[in-house]
């Protein structure tokens, strides 16, 4: 019993930075939605999609990069009230 839970720290530990930031971007993802009829679920949506970016860039997907960009500053502009 006490090996698994070392061997799944071991894991942890062995995360990248953007993979940690990653899931930390998930869950932030999955509540901003439910906000967005307020100016504090724009600014969850361009945190989680700032965070969320460099491990797609990790990865080599260009064009995610550039959707998240755009939408990060989409968001950022309507939770300023620009758009």
């Amino acid at each position: 019993m006490r090996t698994k839970y070392n061997e799944k720290k071991k894991q942890l530990k062995e995360l990248h930075f953007s993979d940690k930031l990653a899931f930390m971007a998930t869950g932030i993802l999955l509540v901003a939605p439910y906000l967005l009829a307020y100016k504090a679920g724009f600014i969850l949506m361009a945190i989680g999609l700032g965070m969320l970016t460099p491990q797609v860039y990790r990865a080599k997907q260009y064009n995610l990069v550039l959707l998240n960009a755009v939408s990060f500053i989409g968001y950022v502009l309507q939770a300023s009230g620009v758009l």
